[in-house]
């Protein structure tokens, strides 16, 4: 059994944490942004917005790195398929990290084509997640130790923080103006994203006893 340092969970633990870090430095340096209202893309418009840039990309590397770990050795078609919603949340984060949101207090009108382009390909990416979460978590089960009850709790809790999220957004469809609590449920649901990306990768390292069974 290799003691090596496994270098795929390192890029996603340092990726995780890279994110974690901007947005908290982001809370500091634009404390006017409100976070129970305003979503997380509104910090690209303010001091220190390109730390916006910086953790969601970083984030998009720590996924690249925890499938690669998912792809290596015999997995099961739901792990396959899981990996495949994987990409897709990839995709999206990417473009959404690199065109920008409109900004604040826009929601009373059209959104620009860069506006558009990130909305969509942002509700793409987090509705993706616990798909790929869910399925990535079954399929790795094969037993009831406790990382595999943890990523599978943990699944749980990114599909009901995006119920939580989507929830936010009905007030927009119903009345002028903007949604509710956006910004708290966003965040949330990112926690939730994140800590499952970082719980996935402990489980598939070498030294953990989950990864040694690919379901």
């Amino acid at each position: 059994m290799s003691t090596g340092i496994n270098p795929r969970l390192l890029i996603t633990l340092a990726g995780v944490a890279t994110f974690v870090g901007s947005m908290a430095t982001l809370h500091v340096l634009q404390p006017k942004l409100d976070p129970l209202d305003e979503a997380l893309s509104y910090y690209v418009h303010g001091r220190g917005g390109w730390l916006l840039t910086v953790g969601l990309l970083s984030l998009a590397l720590a996924s690249l790195a925890l499938k690669w770990s998912l792809r290596l050795g015999r997995i099961s078609a739901r792990v396959r398929r899981g990996w495949w919603c994987l990409w897709l949340w990839n995709a999206g984060l990417l473009l959404g990290a690199l065109v920008a949101a409109d900004p604040l207090g826009q929601w009373d009108r059209p959104p620009s084509i860069s506006g558009m382009i990130h909305g969509l390909a942002a509700m793409v990416a987090l509705v993706v997640f616990p798909i790929a979460a869910m399925l990535v978590s079954k399929g790795l089960r094969d037993n009831r130790d406790a990382g595999s009850v943890l990523l599978l709790t943990l699944a749980r809790l990114a599909v009901g923080s995006l119920a939580l999220f989507l929830a936010s957004l009905v007030p927009v469809f119903v009345r002028p103006g903007p949604p509710i609590l956006l910004g708290l449920t966003e965040r949330v649901l990112f926690v939730c994203y994140a800590a499952w990306i970082a719980a996935a990768a402990i489980c598939r390292s070498p030294s953990s006893g989950s990864s040694q069974s690919a379901a």
